[in-house]
């Protein structure tokens, strides 16, 4: 098989299960993996154990798993990211999240934390925009702090990762900070039977489904309550169906400044807010 032949045929193997723009989106994820991997022999045709490889990697994307987990990487702000199934595959609404931190932030000299890290994308980037930052993450998993670390590594970042349940955390092993930025689990589990088998079969529940919708959202406000400062900014993407039921959990707890924000699609995506 020839490398310009990669585009047509996994664009037919996988019309059963996807549409042709997201088949081709896919046979791009590919195309770069054999390229960046010298897949390709020099009479720019598969050698015998590429193709071997090819066939297995189609027949997992053909079962709905997803690009990223079957490659091993993301692209997130324009970055590449390792990812498998114990971190969420980054979104672009996480990308809109952290324009939103970039957007409002006046200062390049402060202390961060990123809830529910995951891949550490977040993080990481916040630690490359603002090198005088001090970023800290935290999550429950310990697999996915493992692949934070590595992503914190690949790209010379210096993030202080903290493994801890946010629902129940331990506050003496968290500093004050300026700045709380997190993408948390926010599906509620009713609307599992909406969700596409790619995302249910394979990305990690526990990142994903909150026992309640508003779950972690409380949890962030009773943290930002004990560790964020005076002053103090909140980034938060949120579950469009009760942005206005999140905002009211941090009008109770007496933050200012409160605004949602809709994403590029116009939903109510992000919540911000302040500290008194």
């Amino acid at each position: 098989m020839h490398n310009k032949d990669l585009l047509n045929r996994i664009a037919t193997e996988l019309s059963t299960v996807c549409d042709r723009d997201e088949s081709m989106a896919i046979a791009r994820y590919v195309m770069e993996y054999v390229t960046d991997n010298k897949l390709v022999s020099s009479d720019s045709e598969f050698s015998q154990e590429s193709k071997e490889w090819f066939e297995s990697i189609l027949a997992r994307l053909k079962n709905s798993e997803p690009v990223q987990y079957v490659l091993g990487f993301a692209y997130f702000m324009g970055n590449k990211y390792k990812v498998n199934q114990g971190v969420l595959i980054p979104r672009p609404e996480t990308e809109e999240l952290l324009e939103l931190v970039y957007k409002r932030s006046g200062s390049d000299n402060f202390t961060a934390i990123d809830i529910g890290t995951g891949s550490g994308c977040i993080a990481v980037e916040l630690s490359k925009k603002y090198p005088k930052a001090r970023v800290y993450a935290v999550d429950i998993s310990e697999r996915a702090l493992a692949v934070a670390s590595e992503n914190a590594e690949k790209h010379k970042t210096q993030v202080n990762f903290i493994s801890d349940d946010i629902l129940n955390p331990a506050m003496e092993n968290y500093p004050s900070v300026d700045v709380v930025v997190s993408n948390p689990p926010y599906v509620a589990m009713d609307e599992k039977e909406f969700m596409h088998a790619n995302v249910i079969n394979y990305e990690p529940h526990l990142a994903l489904f909150a026992s309640s919708p508003l779950e972690f959202y409380e949890a962030i406000a009773l943290f930002a309550e004990k560790k964020l400062i005076s002053g103090g900014e909140i980034y938060l993407e949120i579950n469009p169906i009760y942005a206005e039921s999140t905002s009211e959990v941090y009008k109770r707890k007496g933050f200012t400044d409160i605004e949602l924000v809709k994403d590029i699609t116009g939903k109510q995506r992000f919540l911000f807010c302040r500290k008194l």
